[in-house]
């Protein structure tokens, strides 16, 4: 599950494709991920169904699991709480989690023409719509002297030192594990064991849910992609470790918030 890039130049952190064709290669990705999710019929093919297309059960699905989000409506509210497959539910608390890992990496938006933040704030209500082109639009900047970089605002360097904080990797981690346990053992008996629970998810996400197949799909190009801005992080940081970085490109999700354990400060004048 590898396509990805750090300098564009084949430098001592690994870089997999050249800057030639990293970008069009990730505008291409998000092309594919735009038709498939979109306009294809997935996941029912042209039978279709009423949670396969874009319609208003999939819109009213999508709302009722943003109620439930990160489940603080379900636990302290449960009246209130629309019901939901929990084994969805937890995919899609992954899935939100998953883009949230990015944040660390806030600092990536420093020197670029395009700020970051808001593709984050994007990326947490529709993923890689938002997340791909950002990584389109970024150029390499792991090169660029910080004292030449901008001033942030305010906003922005509060943003950034949330991305820095080494808590955000660890309530993301728990907010995984949380979800995990969500989706086996949430709302009792009705959705049966933790067998049937991952075979009625994966039977959704492949065959009867559209929500459920584009948060499969997302988790993929997420994986896919998650290394990208690693490489010019290291080198903002003058962190060589050619573990972390192979562990942060090729372990879905855990890889990348151990890396965001393991990295370094940045450097006090970037900082």
């Amino acid at each position: 599950m590898q396509l990805n890039t750090g300098d564009g130049k084949g430098g001592e952190q690994g870089s997999t494709l050249p800057e030639s064709l990293a970008k069009p290669a990730v505008w291409v990705a998000w092309l594919l991920y735009m038709q498939h999710i979109f306009l294809s019929d997935a996941p029912c093919g042209a039978a279709g169904g009423e949670m396969c297309g874009i319609s208003l059960p999939v819109t009213m699905e999508a709302i009722n699991l943003s109620i439930n989000f990160w489940f603080v409506t379900p636990l302290v509210f449960p009246s209130m709480a629309p019901v939901i497959h929990p084994a969805l539910e937890g995919l899609f608390n992954i899935v939100v989690a998953w883009g949230a890992l990015f944040v660390g990496f806030l600092s990536d938006g420093r020197g670029q023409k395009v700020p970051m933040l808001p593709f984050m704030v994007g990326t947490a209500f529709l993923t890689n719509v938002f997340y791909l082109p950002y990584l389109g639009l970024r150029s390499p900047n792991s090169a660029v002297p910080a004292a030449s970089l901008p001033e942030l605002s305010d906003n922005d360097r509060k943003a950034v030192q949330v991305g820095e904080s080494k808590a955000l990797p660890v309530l993301l981690v728990a907010v995984f594990a949380a979800s995990v346990a969500w989706g086996a053992f949430a709302r009792g008996g009705d959705y049966g064991d933790v067998a049937t629970r991952f075979n009625t998810l994966v039977d959704m996400a492949t065959h009867t849910d559209r929500l459920a197949h584009s948060f499969l799909v997302d988790s993929l190009v997420f994986w896919t992609f998650q290394g990208w801005l690693v490489p010019d992080d290291m080198k903002r940081r003058g962190f060589d470790d050619a573990t972390a970085l192979t562990v942060a490109r090729a372990v879905p999700f855990f890889g990348l918030a151990y890396y965001l354990l393991v990295r370094p400060p940045l450097p006090e004048a970037e900082a």
